[in-house]
């Protein structure tokens, strides 16, 4: 090759580094194509957190974009801060991103300054919410509920006159959908993004949505749990409209006392004993708003409706991120219906996990995070189990980040498994079906069971019992006791996907293979006892 042709080729390399390196306006950036490499600087309207640890929105004086740090996250990043960053443009199922590869030492964010004026909300009519040219940016708008998607309520349609649009509510987000009512004024700020063909607008909490409320408070479950009873609601409730013998009555029985507990949404009620069957009513009971319940009465039986008979899936730390579907109304709906079938009381919670919830539960299944635990949801779960709740524990193959957030389900649950006596080792096992089932009650009448890339386990004390184990004899399913409870872990989420989740992920129907189902039943039964 001639000497001028290879001092072309590295003017030209000279050429595009330095062109990647100049900071360019949001709005040009977004106009590139896909890996294309690019620096921005923006104003923070969305800090880490509300979106994902990895997830930040900058907007300038053109536009806003999505930043999305693949596996690391945003440390010391706040609203309202300058930052640039360097990374390259993606399409993820439609909506414009800036990605930051945590491996590439090219890519880079840093914070220029802090504390300046968040820019305002640009006010659109709800029509406009379906408009490419405001995606990524941060957005008011007003109008009236008409509709909330019956199989996901976070998708919330609100319509001003001029067409709806959807407002939907991201799980990191602490917002409580269930707030929600169709008929009622919606007042949003937000940023909007696109979901493959649907566009939505993201509030980033609470502060961010007005709404009238109108609608009284709802019961939302209940439990018996020792001489106690356990109501949840869906919202806070007045502590003045909770009188003992008065708003809350049990026919039949005298309370002892009431108390409110998890920021007024759960009513606490002591008995001197439980009758075995009978009615609480309530009545007059009000919400923070005033908006007051007429009488309610809910017939209870102490077999029936005990803590003992109730099942809860974990749905608010990424069971649904990237190809991940592992929900009772998605992907792990036979697993659920399975459950009902042994005439247990199956719910799901999109809340941080905490003492007074799981008090209501016997049994809570952990499918697949791809969102870490924080310290007072750990805690509150290993003394669940340490009580006598029953715990299973359902990872995936190492690697398995589905979100690029840096945490894949072994790294999240070796934030606390060890505790039971064993971790995951975050490698990835292939086989079907699996050469080693030991003899148990969970295995009983079990031979055929596969495993489609998951971690194997180690185990750390001599309590730990192996159930089921690859032809390299590496654990995959353990059981073990911890205080007066039960664990039982495994690890792959494939078995129990039925294939049935969202359509664009790519799902693997582990359910109708071999044993895999029945698997799941034995190790209910077994944890509920």
């Amino acid at each position: 090759m001639k000497k001028s042709v290879l001092v072309l080729i590295t003017l030209f390399m000279i050429v595009i580094a330095f062109s990647s390196n100049k900071v360019i306006s949001i709005s040009d950036a977004r106009q590139l194509k896909d890996l294309q490499t690019v620096t921005v600087r923006g104003i923070v309207t969305v800090e880490p957190g509300p979106y994902d640890v990895n997830i930040i929105i900058i907007q300038d004086k053109t536009g806003g974009i999505n930043l999305y740090f693949r596996g690391g996250q945003f440390e010391n990043v706040n609203r309202g801060d300058l930052v640039e960053a360097r990374g390259y443009i993606w399409t993820h199922r439609n909506n414009t991103e800036l990605v930051l590869e945590s491996d590439n030492k090219s890519h880079y964010y840093k914070i220029i300054s802090r504390n300046n004026p968040l820019p305002n909300p640009i006010k659109i009519k709800t029509k406009d919410i379906n408009k490419e040219q405001y995606e990524g940016m941060l957005l008011e708008t007003e109008g009236k509920i008409v509709k909330i998607d019956k199989y996901d309520v976070r998708k919330i349609f609100i319509d001003d006159g001029s067409g709806e649009g959807m407002v939907f509510i991201r799980e990191n987000t602490g917002i409580n959908p269930a707030l929600f009512k169709t008929g009622i004024n919606m007042k949003v700020i937000g940023v909007l993004g696109q979901y493959m063909s649907a566009y939505e607008l993201w509030p980033r909490d609470m502060k961010d949505i007005i709404v009238d409320d109108v609608f009284p408070p709802e019961v939302e479950t209940y439990a018996i749990k020792d001489n106690s009873i356990y109501i949840e609601f869906n919202e806070p409730l007045n502590e003045k409209s909770i009188i003992a013998n008065k708003s809350i009555r049990i026919l039949k029985g005298n309370i002892k006392n009431v108390e409110l507990l998890r920021n007024n949404t759960i009513i606490k009620i002591d008995l001197e004993t439980i009758p075995e069957n009978f009615k609480l009513v309530l009545r007059a009971i009000s919400d923070k708003k005033g908006n007051k319940t007429g009488m309610k009465i809910i017939p209870m039986n102490k077999e029936k409706d005990s803590y003992s008979n109730k099942v809860l899936f974990d749905n608010y730390h990424g069971q649904t991120a990237g190809n991940a579907d592992w929900v009772i109304n998605g992907a792990y709906s036979d697993f659920a219906d399975a459950v009902r079938d042994l005439s247990l009381n199956v719910d799901e919670i999109k809340e941080n996990l905490d003492k007074n919830i799981l008090q209501m539960y016997k049994i809570l299944v952990i499918p697949e995070p791809n969102k870490p635990f924080k310290e007072e949801e750990i805690s509150a779960i290993l003394n669940f189990v340490k009580n006598g709740g029953s715990l299973f524990i359902i990872a995936d193959h190492g690697g398995s980040d589905r979100n690029g957030n840096g945490w894949d389900s072994p790294r999240i649950f070796n934030t606390f498994v060890e505790n039971f006596g064993f971790k995951f080792v975050g490698d990835d096992l292939e086989e079907a079906p699996l050469k080693y089932v030991y003899d148990h009650e969970i295995t009983q009448g079990i031979k055929n069971i596969g495993v489609w890339n998951g971690s194997s386990i180690k185990i750390l004390k001599d309590n730990v019992k192996v159930l089921i184990a690859n032809s390299e004899n590496k654990p995959y399913m353990v059981v073990t006791n911890y205080g007066k409870g039960k664990v039982v872990a495994i690890g792959d989420s494939s078995p129990f996907d039925d294939g049935t989740g969202d359509t664009s992920d790519l799902l693997h129907n582990g359910w109708q293979w071999g044993d895999d189902a029945q698997l799941a039943i034995n190790t209910i039964k077994y944890l509920m006892k």
